[in-house]
């Protein structure tokens, strides 16, 4: 079961230089080649330090958000593509996000299709993404 709330501290790990970013009314932590996005509604806790504005280019955070489901798979039936998520799904569990109750996908949305990202969505709103090399 995962908790409906997110203090943002723990988040921190998902960023580069612990810094988190609030836009698109998500807060957003990036790394290159990830991004965590968090619905605002789901943060606990203190937003002060948050900082507004977006890490990384708009089209990317728009593209986790809205761009097509293509070949939806449950984890537990794409074992090479939940495969590749390794130390990331570690981190997510480490927040409470459950791996297994998420939805899977590939999309295809930055540098004019040619980056592959695999997105993970879980039933509360957090995406995370990661460009596959």
């Amino acid at each position: 079961m995962t908790s409906q709330f997110f203090p943002v501290d723990p988040l921190r790990r998902f960023s580069t230089n612990g810094l988190i970013y609030r836009a698109f009314n998500h807060l957003i932590a990036a790394r290159m080649g990830t991004l965590l996005m968090v619905p605002m509604q789901l943060i606990a806790g203190r937003c002060d330090d948050l900082i507004d504005g977006c890490p990384v280019p708009w089209e990317e955070v728009h593209a986790v958000l809205e761009y097509p489901h293509q070949l939806i798979r449950h984890p537990h039936h794409d074992k090479g593509g939940f495969g590749r998520f390794g130390t990331h799904a570690e981190q997510l569990i480490n927040i409470g996000i459950d791996p297994a109750a998420c939805r899977l996908d590939h999309i295809s949305p930055m540098i004019n299709g040619e980056a592959k990202v695999l997105r993970l969505i879980h039933p509360c709103g957090v995406r995370y993404a990661v460009v596959l090399g």
